[in-house]
């Protein structure tokens, strides 16, 4: 994950950040996630995070697609914004985003099988990042944690959630659902994790906002590349604001 902190470098194009404003709140207002918006548009659902997040400027030829799209006109995704706003107020350089890793990466594998523990272990070992890992086993006991319902440990809150689907008691689509439906956790990213061949079970990951679908694969060194891939675009990549 990315933290702010003083950079007199970075440039922001306040444009870039509104018209991805805009274009989150016409994706959200169809009910489309990232990945339901990058496969009509066709680019990655990292791609369309990213523009978003005023990260990544949107090209003429991309609006187009866009406004084609939503069935509205470009000028839709500048309404409201002001220039002059801009010029009669400074922009601290001291509230602009650079590009420093956190040190420590907090993640929390949600995970009831121990060989599969295990496994992600040994993975997050060979990660060129400090991780700090809390795992749970059950899906009842996860929701508790995450809202401070029960005291279990000095862990602090996850940068990251790695989610297996098949857990006892509570399944792990259950889990993810109330995550993304919970304002003081739906931020963090959730990679679920799962041996599953069902294509149903990769939408419904999706449709809940999930930030990624990792297949659990029986060969080793494919699920090492393929998870730390992942881990390496939510940790390197993606822009956060550092919790407080």
């Amino acid at each position: 994950m990315r933290k702010s902190t003083h950079n007199t470098e970075t440039e922001i194009n306040p444009v870039d950040i509104f018209v991805g404003q805009k274009l989150r709140d016409f994706r959200e207002k169809v009910g489309w996630t990232l990945s339901d918006l990058a496969e009509k548009v066709g680019v990655s659902h990292q791609q369309i995070h990213k523009y978003e997040q005023g990260l990544t400027k949107i090209s003429a030829s991309m609006l187009y697609k866009l406004t084609t799209i939503f069935k509205t006109t470009s000028n839709c995704f500048f309404e409201g914004f002001n220039p002059e706003l801009l010029q009669e107020k400074e922009i601290k350089t001291d509230d602009l985003i650079s590009l420093e890793t956190k040190g420590h990466i907090n993640l929390l594998l949600i995970e009831d099988n121990p060989a599969d523990e295990f496994l992600v272990r040994k993975v997050l070992e060979s990660a060129k990042y400090q991780f700090d890992i809390y795992c749970l086993h059950e899906g009842d006991e996860v929701l508790d944690f995450l809202r401070h319902k029960i005291s279990l440990t000095s862990f602090s809150r996850p940068d990251i959630i790695l989610l297996d689907l098949n857990l006892p008691k509570v399944n792990g689509l259950s889990i993810l659902r109330a995550l993304k439906q919970d304002r003081d956790l739906q931020g963090i990213p959730v990679l679920v994790l799962t041996s599953s061949l069902s294509k149903m079970d990769m939408v419904n990951a999706y449709k809940n906002y999930a930030s990624g679908y990792i297949i659990k694969s029986f060969e080793f060194e494919i699920f090492k590349k393929n998870l730390l891939m992942a881990l390496d675009y939510w940790v390197e990549t993606v822009v956060f604001p550092e919790q407080v």
